[in-house]
């Protein structure tokens, strides 16, 4: 059950399998009027809104902000929020746990929308505001409530493959949002959508981090100037274009390193370096060993 520590409520596991009522790694909750929570909490899983009725304000990372029918946001995990000045609101939630999903969330990256919905709107709240948030229209409301109502049966018949089931409808949900998401921002000026403009450059760099990315490349497909594309992707991301794609390349250098037998050269070469020296320079200077003897650690951990 939740427990207090320092005036904040805390879910964590326990809290989520109760609302699941199995341990499938979605759950879907309805909250309403009194039922919605007004105190400041935090939980360790993720969670997806909807407002379908009412208004309020939604407090997150110290900053409020009013909410309305069709607003949809993402409250990563760990982050305190509560909800305030509640006005008959009621709220439409999956919640979730990355790691057990049937399908990884990193198989996702290549989808602009999702770049810029599920990460970057949350992260750049201080930043930007709310103000890129989702605001879906009655119809598109419509289409997130029968995936609602899908998890929701699957949790509740507990058929064969249920939680299998509700993680792949749940996969789907999250592919659809991205689509609205896009469809939105692309929708309006350029002046209102920077997130998604950069969502398409984020999706780009996952789909060809291994490849020769000039800024010039990235700046057309942000469909601005090379200065205009650098200042706003430092910004946002708090990292220059270049140290962004230098660490994209380590973390899958790290991965493969993990997961794989490859050499050193075949390594470097798959991610986007020009040689195995400057992979083991770069790999030590950012994780603090080169890397031969990080895949050695490894397999001492794993035995």
């Amino acid at each position: 059950m939740s427990r207090i520590e320092n005036n904040i409520e805390i879910f964590d596991r326990e809290d989520f399998f109760l609302i699941a009522a199995s341990n499938a790694p979605v759950a879907v909750n309805h909250v309403k009027n009194e039922k919605t929570l007004g105190h400041m909490h935090r939980h360790d899983f993720h969670e997806l809104t909807t407002v379908l009725d009412g208004s309020g304000k939604y407090e997150y990372q110290g900053i409020t902000y009013e909410l309305n029918p069709g607003d949809t946001f993402i409250t990563p995990a760990g982050e305190k929020h509560h909800y305030c000045a509640q006005q008959q609101l009621s709220l439409m939630n999956f919640i979730w746990y990355p790691e057990r999903l049937p399908v990884q969330q990193d198989s996702l990256k290549h989808i602009p929308g999702y770049r810029a919905f599920f990460d970057l709107e949350p992260q750049s709240r201080s930043l930007l505001g709310f103000e890129h948030r989702l605001v879906l229209m009655p119809e598109q409301t419509s289409t997130i409530q029968m995936f609602f109502r899908r998890i929701e049966k699957e949790l509740q018949k507990k058929a064969d493959g249920f939680m299998l089931s509700a993680g792949l409808i749940f996969i789907e949900l999250m592919i659809t949002v991205s689509r609205f998401y896009s469809e939105q921002k692309n929708s309006r000026s350029n002046n209102d959508n920077d997130l998604q403009k950069l969502g398409n450059v984020l999706a780009f760099l996952d789909a060809n981090y291994m490849n020769n990315i000039s800024r010039r490349k990235a700046a057309k497909i942000h469909g601005s100037s090379e200065t205009t594309f650098s200042r706003s992707f430092k910004r946002i991301m708090s990292e220059s274009f270049f140290d962004y794609l230098l660490n994209l390349r380590l973390q899958h250098a790290r991965k493969t390193l993990m997961e794989s037998n490859k050499t050193i050269s075949e390594i470097a070469a798959e991610c986007g370096f020009c040689d195995s020296n400057y992979l083991c320079y770069r790999f030590r200077l950012k994780f603090g060993v080169p890397p031969h003897q990080f895949r050695l650690n490894c397999r001492k951990e794993n035995i």
